[in-house]
């Protein structure tokens, strides 16, 4: 296996997990929640602790890297970084885990035409549609017998909140391949908790907050492995992996989320269920089917 191939099955595999973590990150949001946590002040305990564990552990080599281009890059995507979670958390006070869940993993479609846009290449028509086909899954595994699609208040913050993860995926994948992955995790780490210690102190500031439970013990979990290790992971996958494939991959976090809940005792197994990560997974083997396809076509042409 070519150096090159091995790198892109790696940072693949490397998404993945982040998928993984964040699926099990949507109830541990849901665990901060229900014990009457801010969502300013879990977005300020989960950034804080990301930034402090990520800063100590590579501070030597960001303060020797780090330059005033690269603070204006990793701010930028920082801002769009803490939007994203901050109306996320919002729109998970309003709305179902479900729902919540399905209207944030929209972003799988805004991403390849904000990447269009920003670098004016065009995707491959064959990912356009595994993106299509992934929302169509994620939309069935959403789906309740009986319930159907209940709109609540929160949607169209959850709407909202795609939009904002998808900049965010676009902008990294863009400044991922000009930066110093370290330094570029870091930056959007510290913007988002100066953030959300601003919004904390300024509109909420209870101090009953910092009391030990579940609930702190929830945004233990989203600091050090749903943001410290899961935006390292994808900072690094996407050198390797483009924007719409990169959302492909993560969108899945949806279909984890569904998994864990039914072990946990959450949610049953329904056929809804099964059909959805079906058409999900299907919609993750076609977008690797036209990576195959291009080069089974470029290796016959030699």
């Amino acid at each position: 296996m070519e150096k090159n191939e091995k790198n892109r099955l790696l940072a693949q595999l490397g998404l993945l997990l982040v998928a993984i973590i964040w699926g099990w990150g949507f109830m541990a949001t849901r665990i901060a929640v229900d014990e009457n946590l801010s969502a300013s002040f879990i977005m300020m305990g989960r950034f804080t602790i990301a930034a402090a564990v990520f800063g100590a552990a590579f501070w030597k080599h960001i303060r020797s890297t780090i330059t005033l281009r690269m603070v204006q890059g990793g701010v930028l995507v920082g801002v769009f970084l803490f939007l994203g979670f901050m109306v996320q958390t919002l729109a998970m006070e309003r709305t179902t885990p479900s729902n919540a869940a399905f209207l944030t993993a929209t972003n799988v479609v805004m991403v390849p035409f904000l990447w269009w846009a920003a670098v004016h290449r065009r995707p491959p028509a064959r990912m356009v549609a595994a993106c299509v086909a992934c929302l169509i899954g994620i939309g069935i595994l959403s789906f309740r017998p009986g319930d159907g699609f209940a709109v609540f208040g929160g949607d169209l913050l959850a709407l909202a909140c795609a939009f904002f993860f998808a900049c965010q995926i676009v902008l990294t994948g863009i400044l991922a391949a000009r930066m110093d992955a370290r330094v570029l995790v870091f930056l959007q780490f510290a913007t988002a908790a100066v953030l959300s210690a601003l919004f904390f102190f300024l509109l909420d500031g209870d101090p009953a907050a910092f009391r030990p439970g579940k609930g702190l013990a929830a945004v233990g979990y989203l600091g050090v492995f749903s943001t410290c290790l899961c935006y390292f992971l994808q900072t690094v996958g996407q050198q390797y992996v483009p924007a719409s494939k990169a959302a492909l991959i993560l969108c899945m976090e949806s279909l984890f989320g569904s998994v864990f809940s039914v072990i946990m005792g959450y949610d049953q197994l329904t056929a809804s269920m099964a059909a959805g990560g079906l058409v999900i997974m299907g919609s993750v083997l076609l977008s690797e089917a036209d990576i195959s396809f291009k080069k089974g076509k470029t290796a016959g042409k030699r």
